[in-house]
């Protein structure tokens, strides 16, 4: 039995199909109407939804196909940044919204490379949000 313990679970964001933004009209929306964050590597594109309690968090992510010509290349890195986020503190505190991320740089990235822009970004978006 378990006396005095409590073993508190992290709720981990599942990228899956309810939660990847697919629509042509909520991309254009998201780039039209949402806020924008860039550094070197990674851009952010955020719209805060208006029915929060209805609607869930939603992802995009996005490399060019002029800076990695290989596929290969391409998936990789999605995969990497679809890993950060999944592991990001300042991710889950959004509670709902759309999100694009692009990766724009010509170099192959590491995962704690990603990390450390993933943190950034997300913190000065959400300051940014609260502003």
């Amino acid at each position: 039995m378990l006396t005095g313990q409590i073993t508190q679970y992290k709720l981990v964001f599942k990228l899956n199909k309810e939660n990847s933004l697919k629509s042509k009209f909520e991309m254009e929306r998201v780039f039209g109407f949402g806020k924008k964050v860039s550094n070197k590597y990674l851009s952010v594109y955020f719209l805060n939804s208006q029915n929060s309690s209805k609607l869930r968090k939603k992802v995009a992510v996005a490399v060019g196909k002029k800076t990695h010509a290989h596929a290969v290349k391409r998936n990789k890195i999605k995969r990497l940044l679809r890993d950060c986020l999944r592991n990001s503190y300042e991710f889950e505190k959004f509670n709902s919204g759309s999100f694009i991320i692009i990766y724009h740089f010509k170099d192959m990235p590491t995962l704690s490379l990603l990390q450390e822009n993933i943190k950034t970004l997300f913190l000065s978006l959400s300051k940014k949000e609260l502003s």
